[in-house]
């Protein structure tokens, strides 16, 4: 049995409903709130057509007064939200609802924060924020449920900014780009493993940690390839990033995410990719500390049966050994594969020690090369 960590805090408001009839549902969820007037953002080339219509079909019999937004860009644009902003005012608006991924949530939380009505009272500084729910799509990469948003140039932090609901439907699931879906869902594993490996975060943290690398590794392959069930593996997936967020909010930023995030200026390989370089030697970092809960990764990513027959000094080894495997299986669906190392990304040692040299602190440090050169090299740890 694992300890619990002295001090533990968990918080995840945010509603999920996933299943067929969950977009048609939508209305009768803000009118339960008592919102009748939401403002629907979305990027209409990024979705396309047929996916917001989808959207707007499922308001068509509720009466609701509904405002529309599709040209939300795929960059942050501060100068769009006063605009947003008036538009919802203007129209009277009592909620927002967001369909998409990426840059058009952070618009939205932005705009939520713009629009929102701060209470007369000096003793509550909080601000009244209006309803935001999600229509997720594929290609997230699960920080669109956090409390975390973008603006063009800071990044802003505060609970009050994830969403009230995530809507993952079926009928939102069909996209083009299969290289995006990947990038996401990788990004959402590593921050799903590493916030499964921190001992300080506590069980809730752990659990939707678990959830997040289950949905994704048994579902990500078979969500790119073509089949009748395609649509329900990413539906999968999708939920598998928003219970990452969820628990990489609750966590915060790992040693991947801080590199990876650095790495991203030396080269055009996607931020998911990076970060799945590294994960295999931050894994093999990891166990030297926490062997019991790196190891406890083998049950969430190969079930029960295989975590219970396999030797406690093996299960490290076990765990590494299917991180690879599922990169190379992923790789022989993409067109443009992960790297086996960072020299494959074209990321040099000069370039590795411009970004080392921007961490303080020889404890992290110390981990932090051991991870690069590891991944500089791209041998498998448990080959060596």
């Amino acid at each position: 049995m694992l300890p619990l960590a002295d001090t533990i805090s968990f918080f995840s408001p945010l509603q999920i409903n996933c299943g067929r009839q969950a977009l048609s549902h939508l209305p009768f969820e803000l009118a339960a709130r008592g919102l009748h007037a939401p403002l629907v953002l979305a990027d209409g080339e990024k979705i396309g057509r047929r996916a917001l219509d989808r959207v707007v079909d499922a308001f068509r019999a509720s009466g609701m007064i509904l405002g529309i937004y599709d040209r939300v860009p795929d960059e942050p644009a501060p100068d769009l939200i006063p605009v947003l902003a008036g538009m919802f005012r203007d129209g009277a608006c009592d909620s927002l609802v967001v369909v998409g991924c990426g840059a058009v949530v952070d618009t939205a939380k932005c705009l939520n924060l713009s629009v929102s009505a701060y209470p007369a009272s000096q003793g509550d500084s909080s601000p009244r924020m209006s309803p935001l729910v999600l229509v997720a799509t594929p290609g997230g990469n699960g920080d669109e449920v956090t409390g975390y948003a973008f603006d063009g140039e800071r990044r802003m932090s505060s609970t009050d900014l994830i969403p009230s609901l995530v809507i993952i439907d079926p009928a939102m699931m069909p996209m083009q780009d299969e290289r995006g879906l990947v990038n996401g869902a990788l990004l959402a594993l590593v921050h799903a493993v590493e916030a499964f490996c921190d001992d300080g975060v506590g069980p809730s943290c752990h659990a939707y940690a678990h959830a997040a690398i289950r949905l994704i590794m048994q579902n990500l392959l078979t969500g790119l390839r073509s089949s009748s069930q395609r649509n329900q593996h990413r539906l999968a997936v999708v939920n598998g990033q928003v219970a990452a967020g969820s628990a990489f909010f609750a966590a915060g930023a790992g040693i991947c995410h801080g590199l990876a995030s650095r790495l991203k200026e030396t080269t055009e390989l996607p931020t998911g990719f990076l970060m799945a370089v590294l994960l295999p030697h931050l894994i093999e970092v990891a166990a030297d500390v926490y062997t019991g809960r790196v190891g406890a990764l083998l049950y969430s990513m190969a079930g029960s049966d295989s975590y219970a027959v396999t030797h406690d000094d093996l299960k490290v080894p076990r765990v590494i050994a299917l991180v690879w495997e599922f990169f190379e299986a992923l790789n022989a669906e993409l067109d443009d594969p992960i790297p086996a190392s960072l020299a494959d990304a074209g990321i040099t040692r000069e370039q590795i020690d411009r970004v080392l040299s921007r961490y303080d602190g020889l404890a992290v440090e110390d981990a932090v090369k051991r991870i690069i050169d590891g991944a500089l090299k791209g041998i498998p740890v448990m080959a060596e």
